[in-house]
């Protein structure tokens, strides 16, 4: 807890005094020369007063008398409450207003070596408030960031460990309680030996200072000097010390208790209890919102892993029955020693094994973590390579009809790109724009694709593939990137676009499209480029 020493070194330890025989007019000159509100009198160096601003009014003007011909020892205070540099402000407060004094000296051996006012310790107490206020809003602030509750609970520690007016030791720890079981689990520590960390790493409820806390939902406090009868964890050369224990609660339940360690004889301080409730109710609220949080991702995933089994199991079904025609044609053309239908079904065979190889390849991409592996390339090379690809292998699609139209900028130069991701994004979003085209039933329309790439300002790369056919509808724009989902029936996985915007956003760009029914779509890839060109 704070004390007045901690006031003293905050404000400073200077002492300004005066004697008895000195006239009142020098003692508020010197009072309005080192801008205080009162003077120590000394005799011989020993206390023998106080004078104030207060005794001026009161017994000077008031009374109409004369400061230059009166001196201090008619005015000055004789009854004066003194404190010890010991002496903490929550005692020093309750003295002040007992007493109703406004200027309290501090003795050390019949020694002045400071004078307090009522101004200081409301100034102190305010600005601990602050302090206080400061600790949970860095608290509930840092709560929002992307961090795991282990490095929360340890940086709430650290805070409630630094500040100056606690009159902590250095060291303590928070536990979490389980779920499902009277157990607490150390989960954050600063200056705790291998020692104490072994033997407290679980706690039961009810057992020791923490069990105790956790149990009860009150708080454990230990001053030390009762360690033989209360301290039931006990391990090799203790040292002594106490507890200050408050339970982290939650509409009734447990879930966890604040841990700090304080010095053999530390005085219990309310001030002190008030602040680490304060910090444990926070505490509270995050730890309930970090489970929900957890709750929320578990379930999304549960009905991820539903989904993912729903799209896999409509998938597999198809290429099966595709595989099993093909079987049944390549069977009968055995049977009747018939190469054309033998030729027919092994063909059907072949493009369903196909199948289950880009399906694998999909969920393997769509799947895998890490980061782009980034070269120096040419995104118009990229773009070219995949252009030809997929002009070779429409030939036998009809696509012979589509017009391929490369928009490539001359002076675009290299970039440090991912060429495999790049090229992937390229390739799905062409053969969705092909399809597109195939799928359009508008007659006499001349069907294009259009692939281009540019610098949009200093620090765009702008990949477009744009096409004419048969556009897309609200709904289909509203679905188009989730899994499974394809408008190409038994020719399409669903992941194509997920696995490109997966790579785009890799690659800390965006993915837009514009599309409209009947007349066509645009996707564009915007990448940030900034000191990545070469």
């Amino acid at each position: 807890m704070p004390i007045v020493e901690d006031l003293l070194s905050d404000k400073g330890r200077q002492v300004h005094a005066t004697t008895p025989d000195t006239s009142v007019f020098e003692a508020l000159e010197l009072m309005a020369d080192k801008g205080v509100g009162a003077l120590v009198v000394l005799t011989d160096n020993q206390l023998a007063g106080v004078i104030s601003e207060r005794d001026y009014a009161r017994k000077i003007i008031l009374k109409g008398k004369f400061s230059k011909n009166t001196r201090v020892s008619e005015i000055m205070s004789r009854d004066v409450v003194c404190v010890s540099r010991r002496e903490t402000i929550e005692r020093c407060m309750a003295l002040m207003t007992e007493k109703m004094v406004r200027h309290m000296p501090v003795l050390e051996d019949d020694r002045v070596v400071g004078l307090i006012s009522i101004g200081d310790v409301v100034k102190w107490v305010i600005s601990t408030h602050e302090i206080s206020r400061s600790v949970i809003n860095e608290l509930l602030q840092y709560s929002l960031e992307n961090v795991s509750l282990a490095d929360l609970l340890k940086r709430a520690l650290d805070l409630i460990l630094s500040i100056p007016w606690l009159s902590f030791e250095n060291r303590g720890s928070i536990f979490i309680a389980e779920t499902h079981s009277s157990r607490l689990i150390m989960m954050a520590e600063s200056g705790l030996s291998e020692t104490v960390k072994g033997t407290c790493e679980q706690v039961p409820f009810g057992r020791c200072f923490c069990g105790r806390a956790a149990l009860s939902q009150i708080i454990e406090f230990s001053d030390g000097l009762d360690m033989e009868q209360r301290h039931e964890i006990r391990y090799d050369a203790m040292a002594p010390h106490g507890h200050l224990c408050v339970p982290i609660c939650y509409e009734g339940n447990t879930l966890g208790v604040i841990n700090i360690y304080v010095r053999k004889g530390h005085q219990r301080s309310q001030q002190e209890e008030v602040f680490l409730t304060a910090v444990a109710n926070t505490l509270a609220g995050i730890i309930m919102r970090k489970r929900l949080e957890a709750e929320l991702v578990q379930s999304a995933r549960l009905a991820a892993v539903g989904q993912t089994v729903a799209g896999l199991a409509h998938c597999t079904k198809s290429i099966l029955f595709g595989l099993e025609g093909g079987i049944y044609i390549v069977n009968k053309g055995i049977r009747k020693d018939d190469t054309q239908k033998l030729l027919t079904g092994w063909n059907m065979v072949q493009k369903n094994i196909a199948k289950v190889s880009n399906l694998v390849i999909d969920l393997l991409d769509y799947a895998k973590k890490g980061s782009p592996q980034y070269e120096i390339c040419s995104p118009n090379r990229i773009a070219e390579e995949v252009c030809e690809l997929i002009t070779y292998k429409s030939r036998d699609l009809s696509a012979g009809q589509i017009t391929f139209i490369r928009d490539f900028s001359p002076d675009l130069g290299q970039f440090l790109l991912d060429p495999k991701g790049i090229h992937r994004c390229l390739l799905n979003l062409i053969d969705n724009a092909v399809d597109a085209c195939l799928s359009d039933e508008t007659e006499g329309k001349n069907h294009w694709v259009k692939i281009t790439t540019r610098k949009e300002g200093e620090d765009s790369l702008v990949l477009q593939v744009a096409d004419n056919g048969c556009g897309m509808s609200e709904d289909v724009r509203g679905q188009m990137l989730s899994a499974f989902f394809t408008t190409k029936g038994s020719r399409g996985t669903g992941l194509g676009l997920l696995i490109t915007q997966k790579i785009v956003r890799e690659h800390k760009g965006s993915l837009s499209v514009d599309s409209t029914p009947g007349e066509g779509s645009a996707f564009t890839i915007v990448l940030p480029v900034n000191s990545q060109r070469h």
